[in-house]
């Protein structure tokens, strides 16, 4: 026993056909099939078609970016020519002392027993390694005396440890940038600016 999926009529067995509305039960179904089908294919195209444009994007992106970039690049490279390798607007902190990147490691150094000679020899013009050099020197003319009258007192331990934590304290100035002058010690000789 069937029914009209449209009308709701009895059909008889081995009719295919409502015979109150003439619809086709058979072809209706075949119909609801194919448009299924042919929805999922539209879907999947539909989905190529916005993966495509996705990646169209995102190619356009890359090459606008690329494009900007070598822009820029080509900006810098003509504005190095004309100003040399520190320019201001190149470099953000370029209103620190020329070579300021480059020699964060002299400076760093110059905490460390005598090589705070290093920047008075080789970066003569860095405000930087100097201010350093001579937080250095500072560092190595208190160690040493402290050294020799802790020796005598038996107190020597104790310049140990500080030197260790005034090493500590300088190296990370230096690698942070910072002009800060060493805790306790730092004005002895110079004044801090």
């Amino acid at each position: 026993m069937a029914y009209c999926k449209n009308c709701g009529a009895y059909i008889p067995d081995g009719h295919t056909k409502c015979l109150a509305c003439g619809m086709d039960q058979e072809q209706k179904g075949n119909d609801q099939y194919g448009s299924a089908a042919q929805a999922r294919e539209d879907e999947e195209s539909r989905r190529r078609e916005e993966e495509e444009r996705r990646q169209e994007e995102e190619a356009r992106q890359r090459r606008e970016e690329n494009r900007k970039w070598a822009e820029a690049e080509r900006r810098r490279r003509e504005n190095q020519r004309q100003h040399g390798p520190y320019d201001r607007q190149y470099y953000p902190g370029a209103g620190r002392p020329k070579g300021y990147q480059s020699n964060r490691l002299l400076a760093s150094l110059s905490y460390i027993w005598i090589l705070f000679m290093l920047p008075f020899i080789f970066c003569r013009d860095d405000s930087f390694a100097l201010y350093h050099a001579r937080q250095g020197l500072i560092l190595f003319a208190v160690t040493t005396a402290g050294q020799v009258l802790g020796a005598a007192f038996g107190l020597s331990w104790i310049v140990v440890l500080m030197q260790i934590y005034w090493i500590i304290k300088g190296i990370g100035n230096a690698n942070a940038g910072k002009m800060e002058p060493l805790p306790y010690i730092g004005n002895i000789f110079f004044k801090d600016r």
